[in-house]
Parts: C-alpha cells; sequence; structure tokens
C-alpha cells in the first residue's frame, strides 16, 4: 500500500511538472485591450496654416488575444479609424503554431503585418514618433503592409551567442494594389483587382535576420528583406521590393536607453507605358527610399529624438521627398498612456520640376487598457 501511495504521488509530481511547462488554454477569457490613438496637428500646408490645427482620433485599436491550446495562440486586432461613419477594419486575425511542428518550425496563418523590414512587423502606437516613415508610407502605405497568408519561421543554428531567424511569407496580394491606391499611383480610385473581376495574384515576402550583443549594456539586430508580387493585374506587371535595416539598442539601466534604427528599400518594377502608334511597351524602373532615426529615453518617463527621411515614388525617380523630425514623448504612467510632440519639415519635389515645402507641429496622446500596451519600456 505505501509503495502504491508512492508511486501515485510520483506520477502526480510528474505530471504537474509536464503541465507547468505549457501555457494554459485561455479560450474562456482573452486578453483584451483597447488602444485609442488621438492627434492634434497643425500644417502650413494649403491654405490652413499653423494657427487653424486639427484634432482627429487617428485610429481605435482592440486587440483580442490568447493561446487557443498549448500548442498555439490566437491574435485579432480591430481598428478604427476617425470617428465618423468610416468602417471598422480587420488590421491582423491570424492564429501561430508555436510548437510541436518539425524542425521546431513556427507557423502563421490569417492577416498579419508582413515580414518585410522592421518598422512594418509593430503597430504604429509603439513608435516612438508621431508621423509616418517617408519610404514606409509610400512603398507599403501609410498604415504598413498586412495581407491575408500563410508564414514560416525558423531558427537557424548560428551559435549561442548569435540569434537567427528566416521567417517566409505566401500572400494573397491583395494590399499590393490598395498600396497604389493610397499613394496615389493608380488613376481612378479603383482597385484594378475589381475592375478585373479577378482574384489578385499571389505574392512572396521573406526577412533574414539576426541579432546578438555587442557590448555589455548593447544589442544589434539586422536584417534583409524581400518581397514580390504583381502591383498591375490588368498587364501582369511585377515588382521587387529588397530591403535592409538594422536596429542598435543601448540600456546601461532600467530608466535609460538610446535606440538608433534604420532601414533601406529598393523598388524594381515593370510599368505601363505607350510606344508610337498607340502601342503597348513596358520599361524598367528602379526607385527607392529609407529612414534612420535615434530616440534616447532618459529619467524613465522622459525621451527625446530625430529622424531623417529620404525617399523616391514607386513610379517615379522625380517624384521625390526629403524630411527631418524632431520628437519628444513623455509617459507618465509607464507604458500605460503616452503623450508625443512631434516637429516635421518635408520638402517635396513633383515630376514638372517643381518644389515646396511643409511644415508640421502634431501633438499625439494615447492611453491604453489591458496587457497590450501604447508603448512597451
Amino acid at each position: 500500500m505505501a509503495r502504491t501511495s508512492a508511486l501515485l504521488s510520483t506520477v502526480i509530481v510528474v505530471l504537474s511538472c509536464l503541465v507547468s511547462r505549457v501555457p494554459a488554454q485561455t479560450t474562456v477569457n482573452p486578453d483584451i485591450s483597447l488602444i485609442p490613438r488621438f492627434r492634434l496637428e497643425s500644417s502650413d500646408a494649403g491654405s490652413r496654416g499653423l494657427r487653424a490645427p486639427n484634432f482627429t482620433l487617428d485610429e481605435l485599436e482592440l486587440a483580442v488575444q490568447a493561446y487557443v491550446n498549448p500548442y498555439a495562440r490566437a491574435d485579432v486586432f480591430l481598428t478604427k479609424p476617425g470617428v465618423g461613419d468610416e468602417p471598422i477594419e480587420v488590421e491582423e486575425a491570424y492564429a501561430t503554431f508555436l510548437r510541436g511542428l518539425p524542425l521546431d518550425l513556427n507557423i502563421k496563418i490569417g492577416k498579419y503585418r508582413t515580414e518585410f523590414g522592421k518598422l512594418n512587423t509593430v503597430h504604429p502606437h509603439i513608435w516612438p514618433f508621431v508621423t509616418t516613415p517617408l519610404s514606409i508610407a509610400r512603398f507599403l502605405g501609410p498604415d504598413g503592409l498586412s495581407d491575408l497568408g500563410i508564414g514560416a519561421s525558423v531558427l537557424i543554428p548560428t551559435g549561442d551567442v548569435v540569434y537567427t531567424r528566416l521567417s517566409i511569407d505566401v500572400l494573397r496580394g491583395g494590399q499590393f494594389h490598395t498600396i497604389e491606391q493610397q499613394t496615389g499611383s493608380l488613376s481612378g480610385g479603383v482597385g484594378l483587382s475589381d475592375t478585373l473581376g479577378r482574384q489578385p495574384a499571389w505574392g512572396t515576402a521573406g526577412r533574414l535576420m539576426s541579432f546578438f550583443p555587442v557590448s555589455e549594456n548593447g544589442d544589434l539586430e539586422v536584417g534583409i528583406s524581400g518581397m514580390t508580387g504583381v502591383h498591375d493585374p490588368y498587364h501582369d506587371l511585377h515588382f521587387f521590393y529588397g530591403g535592409v535595416d538594422f536596429k542598435y539598442k543601448w540600456k546601461p539601466d532600467g530608466y535609460t536607453s538610446l535606440t538608433v534604427q534604420g532601414e533601406g528599400l529598393a523598388n524594381v518594377r515593370s510599368v505601363a507605358g505607350s510606344g508610337g502608334g498607340g502601342s503597348f511597351r513596358t520599361a524598367d524602373l528602379t526607385t527607392g527610399g529609407g529612414y534612420v532615426y535615434g530616440d534616447l529615453q532618459f529619467q524613465k518617463q522622459y525621451s527625446i529624438g530625430a529622424r531623417l527621411d529620404r525617399s523616391e515614388s514607386p513610379y517615379a525617380t522625380a517624384d521625390r521627398a526629403t524630411g527631418i523630425s524632431v520628437f519628444a514623448g513623455y509617459y507618465p504612467v509607464e507604458e500605460t498612456t503616452a503623450f508625443r510632440l512631434e516637429y516635421q519639415r518635408l520638402r517635396l519635389e513633383t515630376p514638372d520640376g517643381r518644389a515646396s515645402s511643409v511644415n508640421t507641429v502634431a501633438l499625439q496622446f494615447m492611453f491604453s487598457m489591458g496587457p497590450h500596451k501604447a508603448h512597451p519600456f
């Protein structure tokens, strides 16, 4: 009897240890977060002038996140831009299979932010600045690029010091046409996929990144990215994006950190044109852009920084913009609330040779309810 009791006790202890190593299923009570993002902005573009500020709700984000079983979790992010009749949008809705697959693969299925570059993979409320970098806005859209797809990522054995991960996405490709509408590259304001009455062509994206320490308090992440797809289904014209990115973070203590981050993007695509006698022809075009910023956080609640931008248009080398921004952040209750102030000066050049400058001052305020925070420390 004593031996039986001892055996039962041993089995219970072993099972308890095994269960404690896997996350519990939380489908009944998922983590729910709400983050509204407000902006008070003045710009001297057009006739408004800097003395006529506009107060808007940039976005209201609802996040619902949970483990659906010990091997997979689900994340859903719904956004509502503005306070008018703008529709609710599905920014992301995907499941990630985290364990139990060959080669320790992670599989992601659904609609999610594409693995291209560093900044596109995170939500805008995490950025330390207010405005979207020019190269991101012009080539990936003002809110970044998310699309329906299936993605796989795997750790590459590069030693105990260096963490290396390869991710590959197979995308439906519908957002490639939406980008062109948002950036003004298509006339008429209607997506080509809609006018053709057929499904968008598939696309692919991928990123290879490595993360390693460079000092006792500093770490560096570097990555290369690629993405290709059909940007004009009517003429079956393709594009290719190539990108490089880096992020250096120095954090000597819990109250101070310095982040320096940058990305460069090269765009190669075939564009449609007309030849002599009304004949159709295509031409290859190469443009690009990039940004770099530095952000210094001090005394836990304050940060200051600056960003440099330069970007051409996806469809014209003579359509380009350069910008400089300075910004500051104040986080009075750690990561749950955030104030950000930014001044940006842009110089815009158009293909017809005209140039203009635009000055913008923006104050952003946001708060979070729930575990998905407005600003990660």
